[in-house]
């Protein structure tokens, strides 16, 4: 994602966030959606990134269609380019908001968004906006971090305030660490109705991308000592980064 003035800071140009967000798959990270995929389904995959998600989400519901949707156009040639790859016929990748999905009411069976309401300085008006294109009786599935749950090793004090922070320039920027904890009420007061709720953890296996990552925000805000902190953590033998997430899966039900 790039930044506009309905956003954060977001990561959409960062190589290590690109890197981290290319290695993400439907079995990885969407997994708790796999069971709702039908074939014929229409599916609008919000904030896609490069489109490994909503690529395979394509392969399970064809002949049904999915539209990733994002504002980077770095990213949506990415995802373009992979499903030329991959021949896959069922995909587009369009440029655009979340806060203003450009498609009618009721355009979708299923709207799936990963990673990305964190980042948005109103997630609640876009999660409206997911309640308003998706069809009575059809579904949402969100996730988001919850930083509040987040381990490292080894974790000296120093290591522990850099990452503080970090979630308090993410924080600042109008995004929101605790959002994976969140998720639930967001929804409900979106509209949706709760169908299964749960958490997992990530193990980061590039500890030097994690903290690059993170790192870079830091720096760019003048935060040189706690971006050093976090470029020697990455450096030691041990170290390890395990990353909490947090889904909710619901449905639209129709008007009585």
């Amino acid at each position: 994602m790039t930044l506009t003035q309905e956003h954060t800071r977001t990561p959409g140009h960062d190589p290590d966030a690109t890197a981290s967000m290319a290695a993400r798959d439907l079995e990885s990270h969407g997994f708790f959606l796999a069971p709702l995929l039908q074939p014929g389904f229409d599916v609008l995959d919000a904030g896609c990134g490069p489109g490994t998600i909503t690529n395979d989400i394509a392969e399970r519901v064809f002949p049904g269609r999915v539209t990733g949707l994002d504002i980077s156009p770095g990213h949506l040639e990415r995802a373009r380019r992979l499903s030329q790859g991959r021949e896959i016929v069922n995909a587009s990748f369009i440029h655009g908001s979340a806060y203003g999905i450009p498609f009618q009411d009721s355009s979708f069976d299923l709207v799936f968004s990963h990673a990305l309401l964190e980042q948005l300085l109103e997630p609640q008006r876009v999660l409206r906006e997911f309640h308003r294109v998706t069809r009575p009786g059809g579904f949402a599935a969100v996730c988001s971090p919850d930083w509040d749950r987040f381990e490292m090793a080894p974790c000296p004090g120093a290591v522990t305030e850099a990452i503080s922070a970090y979630r308090r320039l993410h924080d600042d920027n109008g995004g929101c660490t605790q959002a994976g904890a969140l998720l639930g009420g967001w929804m409900a007061d979106a509209g949706f109705s709760p169908i299964s709720t749960g958490v997992w953890t990530e193990r980061c296996n590039s500890p030097h991308r994690i903290a690059g990552f993170i790192a870079s925000q830091l720096e760019e805000a003048g935060s040189h000592g706690h971006a050093g902190t976090l470029r020697t953590w990455a450096s030691h033998p041990g170290a390890e980064f395990l990353q909490t997430w947090r889904y909710v899966v619901t449905i639209k039900l129709g008007e009585e």
